[in-house]
């Protein structure tokens, strides 16, 4: 309904937000047909129509909606019919009934407007008579014009997501992951056999803090600073620094996800099981104990002394507490005989390495973890001297790698064949190159 003026009335206007469960999205099968109408006007409304005016509850004329159409040659009167059937075909009968209605009411334009699809009969007789059409597809077209996002069905949004990447980007990541990280490595041996998703509920808490500590000689420390921790969304224990930090980057570009743009990929949702209250009561605790700090001063007799300076609850601002979620991600790929799984986070084209408990994740049994120790002595951390072997996709240290002298590719300690040279001395090969030359 409307007023004299044109303006719809709040119970339009409720049924409207009724209609609307997240900021700039519509969902239309949450709608019932005077739900569907009442949204239907304001649309118009937003799209600069005026005098919009509602049929009354039950009104049968077929007409819905009138408005009017302000142009450069003077005003359209208007009548719409509002069908909401997103499952069905909208039939010549119903445009028939809008046209008797527009020469009735001496009306210059008719509009159907529905949330499915319109026959072929129906759509060459409004042609024939002049009744514009709306289907689902025109009406998303007319809501993004006025910032709306419309959908047939509910989707399930994800609220203050860090970016989702495309799977090829993470792909291109792993390969930009294992280059820097393992020597001998090129993309011809790494093959990915799955890629999947997890999204882990965390509480973002943005913070200052401000702190001064003083002994007879004066300031011995002090802290001022402002940045951000996160907090796990099921039990509100501080996450690991290290592995959140990269998050810190992209902080502003959190967005909304629909979930159903990446099912195919997301294996597990957490959900939140934490207040507020509590996780900034968390907060408080863990950062007078990350900004703790014990420190070594002399005092004015020259006798050195230690003293733990301990921020206090009213040096720490809590500034923002958010829900956030940390894309997790899963990969399994093998390189040559061997098959790995990695998680990681992704930011900014970087992939991140994770411990697989981090996510939970399962392991396949021809699996294995992505390995922090070398492959073959199970003992030396490879750490930045990781080496692939080129034979049989192995990663270990530097000890137990070394290279074909024939053709120079990696190969680990299991898979080299040696021909003793002197004494002390042995010469290393692949084993095609070794075969070529007759070395067992």
């Amino acid at each position: 309904m409307t007023d004299k003026n044109g303006t719809l009335d709040k119970y339009t206007v409720q049924r409207r937000r009724e209609a609307t469960s997240h900021a700039s999205n519509v969902f239309l099968d949450r709608m019932d047909g005077y739900q569907f109408q009442g949204f239907i006007a304001d649309l118009y409304q937003r799209l600069g129509f005026s005098n919009v005016r509602v049929g009354p509850v039950g009104a049968d004329e077929g007409i819905d909606i009138k408005m009017e159409q302000p142009t450069a040659v003077g005003t359209i009167r208007c009548v719409v019919e509002c069908k909401h059937h997103a499952e069905g075909i909208i039939g010549r009968p119903v445009i028939q009934k809008l046209h008797s209605a527009i020469i009735t009411k001496a009306m210059n334009k008719g509009i159907v407007v529905t949330s499915g699809y319109f026959s072929s009969d129906a759509i060459q007789y409004a042609e024939n008579v002049g009744i514009e059409l709306v289907d689902i597809d025109k009406l998303e077209e007319l809501g993004k014009k006025v910032g709306l996002t419309i959908h047939a069905e509910s989707v399930l949004l994800i609220d203050n997501c860090f970016p989702i990447p495309e799977e090829s980007e993470i792909v291109d990541s792993l390969n930009g992951f294992l280059k820097g990280n393992l020597k001998g490595f090129h993309e011809g041996l790494m093959r990915v056999e799955d890629v999947s998703l997890r999204l882990k509920s965390a509480y973002m808490i943005d913070y200052a803090i401000n702190a001064e500590f003083s002994t007879s000689v004066g300031i011995i420390h002090s802290v001022n600073e402002s940045s951000s921790v996160f907090f796990e969304g099921e039990n509100g224990h501080l996450l690991n620094q290290e592995t959140t930090n990269p998050f810190l980057d992209v902080k502003g570009r959190l967005t909304e996800i629909h979930e159903k743009e990446i099912k195919a990929k997301l294996v597990k949702k957490e959900e939140f099981f934490k207040s507020f209250r509590e996780v900034k009561e968390n907060a408080k605790e863990a950062l007078r104990s990350l900004y703790t700090k014990t420190v070594s001063y002399h005092g004015r007799n020259n006798v050195a002394y230690a003293k733990t300076c301990i921020p206090s609850n009213r040096d720490i601002v809590i500034r923002d507490a958010r829900r956030v979620y940390l894309p997790i991600w899963s990969i399994g790929f093998s390189i040559l005989k061997n098959k790995y799984i990695i998680v990681a986070t992704e930011t900014s084209g970087r992939l991140n390495h994770l411990p697989r408990v981090f996510a939970d994740v399962p392991l396949a049994s021809d699996f294995t973890d992505y390995p922090y120790n070398c492959m073959v002595c199970h003992f030396s951390d490879v750490g930045d001297e990781a080496y692939v072997c080129n034979e049989c996709g192995a990663i270990t240290c530097k000890r137990d790698n070394f290279r074909c002298k024939v053709c120079g590719k990696a190969i680990c300690r299991n898979d080299v064949k040696t021909k003793r040279k002197f004494l002390f001395f042995k010469d290393r090969y692949c084993p095609r190159c070794a075969e070529s030359r007759g070395i067992v």
